[in-house]
């Protein structure tokens, strides 16, 4: 089994989730993790901003606000947009697009060979009775459709102000569980308040609860990046994922992910002290994605140059 930072395309195409999890756990908490907004235009024209993480470091690409309902990337799909007719022509074309992307069952496994990265995507476990895009969600049709499309992860946790909650979390991951077995890795916690303050963020107890409910990645703030966190809370917590079976995440996801590169190399040595063994950087650098230097600092604070170069030079079909 090679680490994940030494895997090609042709390693990734037919991993389950129990191998990613392997892989992940003997790279000794040196996988990193970057994440997408796929709503937004890329950070540079004629790139995609998967493209651009994984050119940076990126072991693991998580898309946010991809809607599964209306599945369309910027960056990938308006690619070959014709722009003669302006911009109303440009956005009469989308629908075309979607209407595509919604038949192709080959659809992510393009965007994967792009990038030749493990991909996964955002759902959002909202409470009923709250009004949220149904294609955002997570709910049967979305998780079907994760496994359709191949997505080699998911991520369960809470946007802003969508009223994510621990049990909500729980549930979703239950479900989750059901519908996708061990054919796709679960990560699942809260990164930061989502607009609903920190309450049981640091509660160790609903955290194992994620992990008997089928979760493999328990994810949690890294230190520095809410009030209150520091590397002892982070270790304490890392400590309880890994006696509980389950491998431990820390995020930056409090749009620090645009901070200096220092505070961003603080955050990745901070978190490999507590032991973590994913490391994610957050969407709200600029343009939806953190600033790609941003990553590679991250990738070269948490593991050196030998081995984010070798990442991000390493061809895919190698």
């Amino acid at each position: 089994m090679k680490r994940v930072f030494d895997l090609t395309l042709k390693d990734i195409k037919d991993m389950n989730a129990r191998e990613l999890k392997e892989a992940i756990r003997i790279s000794e908490g040196r996988t990193i993790m970057a994440e997408v907004i796929t709503s937004y235009t890329p950070y540079i024209k004629g790139v995609s901003n998967i493209e651009m993480a994984a050119s940076f470091g990126a072991d693991m690409i998580t898309l946010n606000v991809f809607d599964f309902e209306n599945p369309f990337i910027f960056g990938i799909d308006d690619a070959a947009l014709d722009l003669a007719d302006g911009f109303t022509g440009y956005l009469s074309q989308i629908p075309d697009i979607i209407k595509k992307n919604l038949q192709d069952k080959d659809y992510i496994t393009h965007v994967k060979k792009l990038a030749g990265r493990f991909l996964g995507v955002n759902l959002e476990p909202i409470p009923k009775g709250t009004h949220y895009k149904t294609g955002l969600q997570l709910n049967q049709a979305n998780l079907e459709a994760v496994k359709r499309y191949g997505f080699d992860y998911i991520m369960i946790t809470g946007n802003p102000s969508t009223g994510v909650t621990y049990d909500t979390i729980r549930e979703g991951i239950a479900l989750a569980k059901k519908i996708l077995g061990d054919e796709v890795l679960i990560i699942a916690g809260k990164m930061h308040g989502a607009g609903s303050g920190l309450a049981n963020m640091n509660d160790k107890k609903k955290l194992v609860e994620f992990i008997n409910e089928g979760a493999d990645v328990i994810l949690f703030p890294a230190p520095g990046t809410v009030p209150g966190f520091d590397v002892q809370d982070v270790k304490e917590l890392t400590y309880a994922v890994h006696r509980g079976g389950a491998l431990a995440m820390s995020t930056i996801g409090t749009s620090q992910e645009g901070a200096s590169q220092t505070v961003i190399e603080n955050f990745g040595l901070m978190s490999k002290m507590a032991g973590v063994d994913i490391q994610h950087i957050g969407d709200c650098g600029s343009f939806g994605m953190a600033l790609p230097e941003n990553i590679m600092a991250l990738s070269i604070a948490v593991r050196g140059i030998r081995h984010t170069y070798k990442r991000m030079a390493l061809s895919i079909n190698r």
